[in-house]
Formats: structure tokens, sequence, C-alpha cells
């Protein structure tokens, strides 16, 4: 079982684990901790160890997954417990592996710990964006974003990443839209990889149309749905500004702004929306 334990600390959450840790128990803790790391990270934890009996083959497979989605998202983490410690350290050693880990046989010895590390957005000092997403469907409200993107980066020299994500459709879902539909992904690897080359290329075009071409601006193409493609690019690669047009409320452009508000929802940093 893991359970939060109400803890009055800044920048601190704690947890208690019990028994033997199963596939349901990160059910639960897997969305909490997710909600938890989009409203503050990075945050120190402490993890409280009771008659604890290791895990089951699908929570140590639950367990790594947390470790590869979130192992920036840790800067102290703090193991209260009995004689199972140096099993505990053994079997959680490598999941938190960017955290300084450290174990105790007393809850205020390990509150201090965790207490000597701030988090990092006080403990640095501002120093502007450093990488900042613009998502482009070639509209001339991305084209709008994409200028204010550039503006915004030129003092800080921020890397400036313009992101397209293909939406994926399948032909036999679809039979009705054929070609018409831009862009329409066949369930084929061979057309998907030419149809994203192409939009590729269009991109370059459109860039050096814009007389954008001399800038540094990182180019990429993705394919999927546009709002989670979008969210999971700036997730992985550290970006802390997604710049967005703002598109108009009748017909297709209600339907490509709706793209708008759902990154607004989900994204794990700020984001600017261009009108």
């Amino acid at each position: 079982m893991i359970k939060e334990i109400p803890l009055n600390e800044p920048h601190i959450y704690a947890f208690q684990i019990s028994g033997k840790l199963v596939e349901e128990d990160y059910a639960v803790f897997r969305p909490k901790l997710d909600r938890i790391l989009k409203k503050e990270s990075p945050l120190s934890l402490l993890i409280k160890v009771e008659d604890f009996d290791g895990w089951s083959a699908k929570a140590a497979w639950e367990d790594l997954k947390i470790g590869m989605d979130h192992g920036e998202d840790f800067l102290r983490i703090a193991f209260v417990g009995e004689s199972l410690w140096e099993k505990v350290m053994i079997e959680l050693g490598s999941l938190f592996i960017q955290a300084e880990v450290h174990f105790f046989q007393d809850d205020s010895e390990a509150i201090n710990w965790l207490k000597e590390v701030d988090n990092k957005a006080e403990e640095n000092e501002y120093v502007g964006y450093r990488h900042i997403l613009v998502a482009t469907d070639f509209s001339k409200y991305a084209d709008l974003a994409l200028k204010k993107a550039l503006e915004l980066a030129k003092p800080f020299s921020a890397k400036v990443s313009l992101v397209h994500a293909a939406e994926t459709l399948s032909a036999e879902l679809y039979p009705s839209i054929g070609e018409l539909a831009v862009p329409v992904l066949i369930n084929n690897p061979e057309q998907e990889e030419k149809h994203l080359a192409r939009i590729k290329k269009q991109l370059e075009e459109h860039i050096e149309k814009l007389g954008f071409s001399n800038e540094n601006i990182d180019l990429h193409v993705l394919s999927g749905h546009r709002v989670d493609e979008i969210v999971e690019y700036a997730s992985k690669n550290k970006v802390d500004l997604i710049v967005m047009g703002s598109h108009g409320r009748r017909g297709l452009a209600r339907l490509v702004g709706s793209s708008t508000n759902g990154v607004i929802h989900h994204a794990p940093c700020d984001v600017l929306t261009v009108v």
C-alpha cells in the first residue's frame, strides 16, 4: 500500500509504503504523483517504510516507469525505515537515479536533511526562458507566435523549437476523407514516413518564406494526437515556454483552436497565446 502522509513543509511530500506493493497500488499513486509534479517540480520526498514486503512483478515495472518518466523531478529522497532499509536501498536506488537518496531512523532528522535543499525556483536566480516551443499549423496565427517566440528568445539566447504535430487518421476508419484531409496519415509506415518528410520540407520552405531561415530554429514534425504530441515533446525536452497562436471561434478555426485550449490545460510549463 502507498499512502500519502500530510506534511506541512514547502516543497516536501511524504508517503508511507507497507506490505507488498502491487500494480493496483500504482494505479492510485501514479496519477496523484503526476498531479503533484505538474504543480511543483523539482521537489523532495519523505518515504516511510513499515512492514514492507517488496513488489509484485507488475508493480516493479510501474516503479521503473516512474523512474524513467520523472528521473529529474526530484531533488532529495529520504527513507525512514526499519531493518529492511538495506533491501529498499538496493531495489529503489536506481529508481530516482538523479536524486540524492539517504536513509534515516528518525523522521525529524530526515525532514531536516530534506529542508537543506530549496526548490530550484527559489534557489536559482531567474535567467529567462531557456527552451521555447512554437506549435505551428502553417496559419497566420502560428506565424505571429513564431515571431513573438524569437523576440522572447533573443535576449537570453534561448533555444527555439518549431513543432508541427500531424494528426494521425486511419483510411479504414475514415474512408470518405481520402486525400482531401490535410494532414492525413495512412496506417502504413512507408507512406507515413514519406508524408512526414513532405511536411518537414514544407516547414523549411515556410520558414524561408517568412524570412526566418537564418534564425536558430530547430524543426520537428511529429505524428499523433496534436495536443498529446506537443505536451509530450515539451515534457521530454525541458521546454519552459510554449507559444501558440490564438484562433477564431467559428468553423474549422474553432476546431484548430481547440488544440491551443488543450495544451493550456495539460502543458508542463508556461503557455503564451498570441492573437
